[in-house]
């Protein structure tokens, strides 16, 4: 079996893997003007943790969709657990299935830089309403990075774009963005909730032993590349 890092998520059922995790979301969030009727897409949910805490502090309506068939299932059966009215579904950031102008917010976190963003980003900016905000936690390379050291963290993510915060921002314009800004520092803070919304694992039945192997290769990577990548929040008006 031929597994992706991608993979090693799923079957671990990693909850807030992207930069930053939850804590980070929540700083995002909070600067939103989010009510009971805004209308929020959250694509490539994982776990559906984000949603979930969405649904649970703002009470808004939320869709979450998933490229990966064991992350829809498990986010499914948190929002069951948890006895909210949420539903994910399988769906590609590059087809989505909404309708033109459907969404107040959309959320990519960690998700943009393994789409073909020339397909991704439009569809993001097409599902949004005029005014529209799109949020993204993206990794970015910082200038050192050496060539040979991208194709390895390449070729083991299989990211299709690993960009600089400038190409980053120049990418989002492209798709049809008129307002792009970037974020750069953000205070991590533990906030006391009713429900635990931490890191967390949801692990499936059958792990094969190189799903071990991948995630002891992730770790030896971003302790290596520490330095040479970073991460920013993306801002994006419609």
């Amino acid at each position: 079996m031929n597994l992706q890092y991608t993979d090693m998520l799923a079957l671990l059922g990693v909850g807030g893997a992207h930069p930053g995790g939850l804590h980070l979301t929540k700083e995002v969030l909070v600067k939103e003007d989010i009510t009971n009727v805004t209308t929020i897409l959250d694509i490539g949910c994982g776990t559906g943790q984000t949603a979930a805490y969405l649904f649970w502090e703002y009470g808004c309506k939320v869709s979450a969709c998933d490229l990966n068939e064991t992350m829809v299932q498990k986010a499914n059966k948190r929002f069951k657990r948890m006895n909210l009215p949420l539903k994910a579904q399988v769906g590609h950031a590059e087809q989505l299935s909404f309708s033109d102008e459907t969404f107040d917010i959309v959320l990519f976190e960690s998700v943009a830089a393994f789409t073909d963003l020339s397909r991704s980003l439009k569809e993001c900016c097409r599902v949004l309403k005029k005014g529209g905000v799109a949020l993204a936690i993206e990794m970015i390379k910082e200038p050192h990075l050496s060539e040979q050291d991208e194709h390895l963290l390449t070729d083991f993510y299989r990211f299709q774009s690993m960009l600089t915060e400038k190409q980053w921002m120049e990418r989002w314009e492209q798709a049809g963005f008129s307002i792009v800004t970037s974020g750069h520092e953000h205070v991590m803070e533990q906030d006391d909730q009713p429900v635990d919304f931490g890191t967390e694992f949801d692990l499936s039945a059958r792990i094969p032993s190189t799903v071990y192997d991948l995630l002891d290769a992730h770790e030896r990577l971003t302790e290596k590349f520490q330095s040479s990548l970073g991460f920013r929040v993306f801002r994006c008006i419609r």
